[in-house]
């Protein structure tokens, strides 16, 4: 491969790439940009092959030679905290801002595309040896302004079991969340179904409704701060924003949230082609603390912890102060 700034990127495919569509073969090649990326720069003519225009489902020959223009440079792999890693399972500590995969208006590097990065050769050597299963692959998902574990499986069947166990109620995730007001009671469940909410401007925003999924957080008060409560949650099935959309239904959304239960600010940073405001901090009182499971190889239970962001804990720090 070659390119510089204002050139185009050069690959040439070898006899174990013959056959792969294109927007394949450049995936494995740039693990570090989205697919929708892809998608849009060969179907802008943006990518050729021998010369000629390129489409997204051409099959490649050996001995074919790819060039690749962009109008911007790709984003650099993200350094993430790794806090855990055996051959098949990988955790990291998602900073909040990081997306955990390309979405939206946003072009920032992801979770996902900087630990393929980080695996690129291990998975051309694997291509090479006739293996495509090496591919590391999200377990679950953290919102873009939520911080703590994300789960990677290494290869399609360590991703497969950690699903089965997603699925079965076998992944204990213990998050922290800090909420607005008192908390009553000290302990609870909240469970009520959640749905799309059709009133909203925001495509993903969601509600609870009765015509919705079957929902269900249990959650503990830790500690009363301030005009705000810090809480231990236990989400006991995985809802898109599932913590965000009951805490907010109680009367307690999370402090910074832009989209529950008022969506103005997200609507405004939305409108600023998703940059925040200065005024806006680029994260909210929720961090993925924990997750217990049993390993899908050997079945022994581990136990993963992320220490909490520096932000966050000192703006618990200062809340506990001026209680």
């Amino acid at each position: 491969m070659s390119g510089i700034a204002g050139e185009p990127l050069v690959f040439q495919v070898g006899p174990v790439h013959a056959g792969l569509r294109a927007e394949t073969f450049l995936a494995l090649k740039l693990p570090c940009i989205s697919r929708t990326r892809l998608k849009r720069n060969i179907m802008s003519g943006q990518a050729r092959v021998n010369g000629h225009r390129l489409a997204t489902s051409t099959r490649l020959q050996a001995g074919d030679r790819l060039e690749v223009h962009w109008r911007d440079e790709p984003t650099p792999p993200v350094e993430l905290e790794v806090l855990y890693e055996d051959p098949r399972l990988l955790a990291v500590n998602k900073p909040a801002g990081l997306p955990i995969h390309p979405s939206g208006g946003r072009r920032r590097g992801s979770v996902i595309q900087s630990v393929r990065q980080a695996f690129r050769a291990q998975i051309e050597r694997s291509l090479e040896a006739g293996d495509p299963s090496f591919y590391p692959s999200l377990v679950h998902r953290l919102d873009l302004f939520s911080s703590g574990i994300v789960l990677i499986a290494k290869d399609r069947a360590a991703l497969v079991a950690m699903h089965r166990l997603l699925a079965s109620g076998g992944l204990d995730k213990r998050y922290l969340a800090l909420v607005r007001g008192r908390v009553s009671p000290r302990q609870g469940r909240i469970e009520a179904p959640i749905g799309r909410d059709e009133h909203s401007l925001v495509a993903v925003k969601r509600c609870v409704r009765p015509d919705g999924l079957p929902a269900v957080t249990e959650y503990e008060v830790l500690e009363e701060l301030q005009g705000h409560t810090l809480l231990a949650v236990h989400p006991l099935t995985g809802r898109q924003h599932q913590i965000r959309v009951h805490l907010a239904w109680r009367g307690h959304p999370l402090w910074g949230d832009l989209l529950y239960p008022d969506e103005t600010l997200f609507l405004r940073y939305a409108a600023n082609g998703y940059r925040l405001d200065p005024s806006l901090p680029p994260w909210h009182g929720l961090h993925a603390q924990s997750v217990r499971f049993h390993h899908p190889a050997d079945g022994r239970e581990l136990e993963l912890e992320a220490p909490l962001p520096e932000d966050l804990a000192r703006l618990i720090a200062e809340l506990r102060q001026g209680f």
